[in-house]
């Protein structure tokens, strides 16, 4: 338990001392947007999530080979994680919200050490505030 703590508060530590108020409010923004998307659907097929990611990288600039590799490695990637055919689009969905926050930090000047720290300091308060019932 002290670790996940310790863990926690060096995120904690990390967004304190490298993002402005700005930035609080754009990553404040990526969650809310990637919460709607998953509102929008709760059980997304494959192709919704090729939509959806296929609208937002051609939003953001990016070229039809970096959307179908981007694509290409989630899918791998969730399948090397043992999920299921069913599962595989909402993870999917979950990489693009990773995606989006790791983009965003790394634009910010965090280092890779400090963005893992950060995100494995959100999925602990996650975890924790869905077993203490918030």
């Amino acid at each position: 338990m002290d670790r996940k703590r310790d863990v926690k508060d060096r995120a904690k530590d990390i967004l304190e001392e490298t993002l402005d108020r700005e930035a609080v409010i754009v990553l404040t923004r990526i969650s809310e947007e990637m919460q709607l998307v998953f509102e929008a659907h709760p059980e997304p097929s494959l192709e919704d999530v090729e939509r959806i990611v296929t609208a937002f990288f051609l939003e953001k600039g990016k070229t039809e080979p970096f959307i179908e590799d981007w694509i290409h490695t989630s899918c791998e990637h969730s399948r090397s994680r043992g999920l299921d055919d069913r599962d595989q689009p909402k993870a999917m969905l979950s990489d693009l919200g990773v995606f989006r926050f790791m983009s965003f930090l790394k634009d910010r000047g965090l280092t890779d050490d400090q963005i893992t720290i950060v995100l494995t300091g959100a999925v602990q308060q996650a975890a924790s505030e869905r077993t203490d019932g918030r």
